[in-house]
């Protein structure tokens, strides 16, 4: 997985360091609410407050932008006071379930059409790091994966001032299955701010 996230930043400073080409750029800082979807659910049942995504992207083309997208997630759930069964081993308290999602992403964006509300359509492909940590009592069980990942896109782009927009997006990030994890997914809805510059 790692030499996939290498290979894709690579291709991505191939486009930002093209010769000659004059081109706009974006920045985005947005803030990100997750909904966990099948394998995450399982784990952690609970909405994400707490997330962050940084973006830059760059026009290739009319219409068309190509960028890296860095994202943090956490999830966190507390269970009730149960019995618990983990292979052989059965422990009886509370349980705190927390899930870290890093994704790390090159992704393209296509814009339809031009004006002061532009919708857009977008894909990205990279890993995703998923620290898992159930704690109970002076125990805790951590996993640590990296996933290969692909995340579809949609959303609207605000203008407010010359080179300043509002961005609300979805997106849906899915981590595939690896030899020792399931897959799993979730929803994010952001909100944020994009940066123009030349």
């Amino acid at each position: 997985m790692k030499k996939i996230l290498i290979i894709a930043l690579a291709f991505a400073a191939g486009v930002y360091i093209t010769p000659g080409v004059s081109a706009q750029s974006f920045t985005s800082l947005q803030y990100q609410v997750g909904f966990p979807t099948s394998g995450l659910k399982d784990h952690v049942s609970k909405v994400s407050w707490r997330g962050a995504t940084f973006e830059f992207h760059r026009e290739v083309a009319p219409s068309i932008t190509v960028g890296v997208n860095l994202s943090w997630s956490t999830f966190y759930e507390r269970m009730d006071y149960n019995s618990y069964t983990s292979g052989t081993a059965t422990l009886t308290g509370v349980q705190y379930r927390y899930d870290n999602l890093f994704p790390m992403m090159v992704n393209a964006h296509y814009t339809i059409g031009t004006g002061k509300i532009v919708p857009y359509v977008g894909l990205g492909i990279g890993t995703m790091y998923d620290l898992r940590n159930t704690d109970m009592g002076t125990w805790t069980v951590e996993e640590k994966n990296w996933h290969f990942m692909m995340s579809p896109e949609a959303g609207l782009m605000f203008d407010v001032a010359p080179d300043v927009s509002i961005k609300l997006n979805a997106k849906y990030d899915y981590a595939f299955k690896i030899k020792d994890a399931d897959a799993f997914g979730n929803l994010n809805l952001n909100f944020g701010f994009v940066f123009n510059s030349w």
